[in-house]
């Protein structure tokens, strides 16, 4: 099976450079961006299998962000990371890697 494209949206990009190096780090093919043209462009090409929204934006940036793939992507799997106590940039990497499984458990099934 080939490895689902995750399309990783949070608030710093220098973070997000971070957080996909070391997603790439398990084989993961990731697309890091905080960019909305960058966003809209990626989900109208169809480059994007899943989406994970991080939890370190605001709740308003959020949300918009959330509608903006959903409007231009209303089918693809949409994650939100969830806000837990202790919750840092690190969280994000299991969370997003088990998006992921998933996405492909899921696709795998007749």
């Amino acid at each position: 099976m080939e490895e689902p494209r995750l399309l990783l949206i949070g608030k710093r990009q220098s973070t997000l450079d971070v957080l996909a190096e070391e997603l790439r780090r398990f084989g993961r093919d990731v697309v890091a961006t905080n960019d909305r043209a960058l966003i809209r462009q990626t989900l109208t090409a169809g480059e994007a299998d899943l989406v994970v929204i991080g939890g370190g934006l605001s709740d308003p940036e959020r949300e918009a962000v959330r509608d903006l793939v959903l409007a231009t992507s209303p089918d693809i799997p949409l994650h939100l990371s969830p806000r837990t106590e202790g919750a840092s940039p690190a969280t994000l990497i299991p969370f997003a890697n088990e998006q992921i499984v998933l996405f492909k458990v899921r696709s795998a099934l007749p």
